[in-house]
């Protein structure tokens, strides 16, 4: 059991990857608005609604059979009576309920705000107990297969402006780049993992100040975006 936590799971992150392959696969296979199915599924068909059933029952699927194995691990833990270090989830049958619970909400609104789920998930481990640095790396780790997915949803319907998204990914990758470099100069010469918990916080507050403000702004100037339909 001590030489299992010693090492990455690798089934893991395999089964992390076939699920996000497999949502990715059928989501550009349905197409949508602005991008033709290359199956020939019209946009807001019969058809087009069972991919996505096919595709909610298949991350449902993946949830079930992933909080079996977490509930099991558990138990065999218990059963060796494993010493938990701090920062330790216990997956019993409530966290396996409740954490993913809080992290399906967090993903809807992160998608219907815009605002990366990693924003409302690291805080979220930090309440758990988890450790900053760990807190950090999985939120990013997150970021990455959910932001993909939706970015592939963005082309699919038609709503990728590709000017903007050239100059956000070179942005970004070098705000971030800047930004982890900066963390890794104050840890190594602070010596103090907090520096991880305030800087997701500063970026909670600084995205809810910037939402509040375009907000007020669009509100100010009286836009309002004409209703449309999914395709």
């Amino acid at each position: 059991m001590m030489e299992q936590e010693r090492n990455i799971p690798l089934g893991n992150v395999k089964a992390l990857v076939i699920m996000f392959v497999v949502v990715l696969i059928v989501n550009v296979l349905k197409g949508g608005g602005g991008f033709p199915s290359p199956l020939g599924i019209q946009c807001g068909s019969t058809s087009f609604w069972v991919a996505n059933a096919i595709m909610l029952g298949w991350v449902a699927t993946v949830f079930i059979f992933a909080r079996s194995h977490l509930i099991n691990k558990f138990k065999d833990k218990a059963r060796v009576k494993y010493a938990y270090v701090e920062g330790d989830i216990e997956w019993d049958e409530r966290a396996t309920v409740v954490y993913p619970g809080i992290c399906m909400f967090a993903g809807f609104f992160a998608g219907m705000f815009g605002v990366g789920g990693g924003i409302v998930k690291g805080p979220l481990m930090l309440a758990m107990g988890v450790h900053p640095s760990v807190s950090s790396a999985s939120s990013a780790c997150m970021i990455l297969f959910t932001s993909f997915t939706a970015t592939t949803s963005f082309m699919v319907f038609g709503l990728l402006i590709p000017e903007y998204a050239a100059v956000c990914v070179v942005v970004g990758f070098f705000a971030t780049w800047i930004g982890q470099l900066a963390l890794w100069y104050l840890m190594a010469r602070f010596h103090r993992n907090s520096y991880i918990a305030f800087s997701i916080g500063g970026i909670v507050l600084l995205s809810v100040f910037l939402m509040t403000i375009q907000s007020l702004v669009s509100m100010a100037e009286g836009h309002h975006e004409e209703p449309g339909g999914i395709c």
